[in-house]
């Protein structure tokens, strides 16, 4: 008898509101997770906007169980990332995708702008953090046991102290007045090593830490921020 839930794709940027959004997912009756999606740097085998290496991203997939489909942008950008998604969505949609997850917030904004781009190839928009506010976001991932690290931060909001700290309450707490709780509007991204449906731990190591100047094409148009980025590193064991 085939299954009545609905196949979906999440979007996954490695940091903790995409894997937050997934522990959600697997949760939830209605949806069959197929496969992690992620948009990479095609000439630096990263992540478009957090920077995080493929081999981690697959490491993280291999956690959860999951099939990861990188898709390649033409460099650190996101200038082509309208066409390039529109064709992978067509193509998970052929494959037997139904609908197409992220991890946004409400009060992003996000929710018309995908739908506008992504529901004309045939998938429905999920948003399972859709309707919480920050402050509920984030009171629920850290009772989630997702654990993360800070990656990137604004540099002007955030300094290199920012990097590489756990996101906890501590954190949270010291975090300045102006700055969204769950960085929803860009303030600090981060890496999830374990999460409870992961098989085990991602090992990783923290490399050098640089200051970063980008102009990035959003819906307002091109932008420019100022980032400071720690590099990671896959853990190896000598054999």
């Amino acid at each position: 008898m085939p299954s009545s839930r609905i196949p979906v794709a999440l979007h996954w940027s490695g940091g903790k509101d995409s894997a937050h959004a997934l522990g959600r997912l697997l949760a939830d009756a209605r949806y069959e997770v197929r496969c992690l999606v992620t948009t990479i740097d095609a000439t630096r085998e990263e992540s478009s906007v957090h920077g995080l290496p493929t081999h981690l991203l697959r490491a993280q997939a291999d956690a959860a169980g999951l099939p990861l489909l990188t898709v390649a942008l033409s460099g650190p950008g996101l200038d082509d990332y309208v066409e390039v998604m529109n064709t992978a969505t067509r193509e998970l949609h052929r494959d037997g995708i139904r609908a197409f997850a992220f991890g946004d917030l409400e009060h992003s904004g996000a929710l018309a702008y995908r739908e506008d781009q992504f529901t004309p190839h045939g998938v429905e928009m999920v948003e399972p953090l859709w309707g919480m506010t920050s402050d509920q976001c984030m009171a629920e991932y850290l009772g989630s046991g997702i654990q993360s690290i800070t990656v990137v931060v604004d540099a002007s909001l955030l300094g290199r102290d920012h990097l590489g700290v756990p996101v906890d309450e501590a954190f949270i707490d010291a975090l300045p007045a102006n700055c969204d709780p769950c960085g929803e509007t860009g303030e600090y991204h981060t890496f999830v090593w374990n999460a409870p449906y992961f098989r085990s731990p991602v090992g990783f190591t923290t490399g050098r830490t640089e200051y970063l100047e980008h102009r990035i094409g959003t819906q307002d148009g091109v932008k420019e921020f100022t980032y400071w980025r720690m590099h990671l590193h896959r853990e190896t064991h000598p054999s």
